[in-house]
């Protein structure tokens, strides 16, 4: 997926939403299969506490304040800055890609 997009900055997840990335600005659909049309409550909570990882840090930051910031490494191809927040009462992440080295 990550090389699929050229300039894709963010990641989105969304409740009501398909996978999107922001590619040079634009958000477009991201293809799975099976497709997604759109992300559930169920789904995107899953996202967001798959990338908590158990962090209590994190956790108390969303709870008490709506958002979390953190990092996710993808092996050697990328690293993300993670907003983890609460939009109209769900969970909801955004995954910004930081430059390799």
């Amino acid at each position: 997926m990550l090389k699929t997009y050229n300039g894709i900055s963010d990641l989105n997840f969304s409740v009501g939403h398909p996978l999107q990335v922001e590619d040079f600005g634009e958000l477009k659909p991201i293809f799975v299969d099976p497709p997604i049309e759109a992300l559930t409550p169920h789904q995107t909570e899953q996202i967001a506490l798959s990338l908590m990882q158990g962090n209590r840090r994190l956790i108390y930051d969303y709870l008490t304040g709506g958002s979390c910031d953190s990092s996710y490494s993808l092996s050697d191809e990328a690293r993300f800055r993670v907003n983890i927040f609460r939009q109209q009462g769900h969970f909801s992440v955004v995954l910004r890609k930081l430059q390799s080295e």
